[in-house]
C-alpha cells in the first residue's frame, strides 16, 4: 500500500482485482486503507471498483471444515481429510492452518463487514475442481472450493443455487433458490455453470458466461456485456418454443478473465 501511494499508481483511480481469498483480504483493505496511509503522511488510494474472481468473502465450508478436522484425526474422517487436503494442500493440523482460519464462514463474515462505496463486482463459477470430492461438503452450488453464496456477495452463509432468484448458472431464464439479500454495494456480473474456482480466473475456454447485473455504470465503471436471449427445447420435447435461456454470445470462445479485460478496457 505504501509503495502504490508513493508512485502514485492510484491518483487517477485504479481497479482492484481478487481471486478467491483476495477478496476478503481487499475488504479488509478497503476499510482500512485510508486511515493506514494517512498515519504515514501518504494519500490513500483512489479505488474506482474491485473485480472479485470467485470471490470467498463469505467463507467456505471447506475451511470450517479444515479447523475440524485439524483437532480431529480420527480414521473415519479419512474421505472428509482428503477434501480438504485437496482444498488446503495441507495435511491440516492445529498449529498450520493459517488464513483457513479466516475463511471459516463465520469468521469471515464478522471480519471488516461496514459498508464500503467502492463498489463489488462479482464473477462467478459453478464447475467442478479436483475430481468433484469437495462437492458434497460445500453448501448449494459451488465451483469446487468457494459455494456459490460467498462468491455472490449473499449476505447469509445459506446454500443457494444461483446469484439471481430468475436465471440459473447456466442462462436458464427460470424461478432460482437465489440470495435472499446481498451485501452492501456487491453486484453479481456474470455466472458461469462450468467455470471452477480456477477457470474463473485462468485462460480456460469453452465455458459460457451469464450475465446477471448489465448494462449500468457502478460509481462511473461502465458494465455492459454483449447478451443475448434465445429459445431451446430439450431432445425429448416434441412442442412448444422450449426454455428461454441468456448468455454472452461468444463467451464459449473465450476466457472469463480474457472477455472481463475486453469489455472493461473498451
Amino acid at each position: 500500500m505504501r509503495q502504490i501511494s508513493q508512485q502514485g499508481l492510484c491518483n487517477n483511480y485504479c481497479i482492484v482485482v481478487t481471486h478467491s481469498t483476495g477478496d476478503l483480504v481487499t475488504r479488509h483493505l478497503l476499510e482500512n486503507q485510508a486511515r493506514w496511509l494517512q498515519s504515514e503522511g501518504l494519500q490513500p488510494l483512489k479505488i474506482l471498483a474491485v473485480m472479485d474472481l470467485a470471490g470467498a468473502g463469505g467463507g467456505t465450508e471447506l475451511a470450517n471444515l479444515a479447523v475440524s478436522i485439524a483437532y480431529n484425526d480420527s480414521w473415519y474422517n479419512w474421505p472428509v481429510k482428503q477434501a480438504v487436503r485437496a482444498f488446503t494442500g495441507i495435511d491440516p493440523q492445529p498449529y498450520n492452518l493459517g488464513v483457513v482460519n479466516d475463511l471459516q464462514t463465520n469468521t469471515a463474515r464478522n471480519l471488516s463487514t461496514g459498508p464500503t462505496a467502492t463498489p463489488r463486482l462479482r464473477f462467478v463459477g459453478g464447475g467442478s475442481s479436483y475430481g468433484g470430492i469437495t462437492k458434497p461438503f460445500i453448501a448449494g452450488t459451488d465451483d469446487g472450493v468457494v459455494p456459490t453464496h460467498s462468491a455472490c456477495g449473499a449476505t447469509t452463509a445459506s446454500g443457494i443455487d444461483s446469484c439471481s432468484n430468475s436465471i440459473s448458472l447456466g442462462g436458464q431464464v427460470t424461478g432460482q433458490n437465489g440470495p435472499s439479500g446481498l451485501y452492501y454495494n456487491h453486484y453479481p456480473i456474470l455466472m458461469s455453470e462450468g467455470a471452477n474456482h480456477s477457470a474463473v480466473k485462468d485462460t480456460q475456454t469453452g465455458n459460457i458466461a451469464v450475465p446477471v447485473v448489465n448494462n449500468t455504470v457502478l460509481n462511473g465503471l461502465q458494465v455492459d456485456f454483449a447478451s443475448r436471449t434465445y429459445n431451446q427445447r430439450a431432445w425429448w420435447q416434441l412442442w412448444g418454443s422450449g426454455s428461454q435461456y441468456v448468455e454472452v454470445p461468444g463467451s464459449n470462445q473465450t476466457s472469463m478473465s480474457n472477455l472481463l479485460y475486453t469489455t472493461f478496457n473498451n
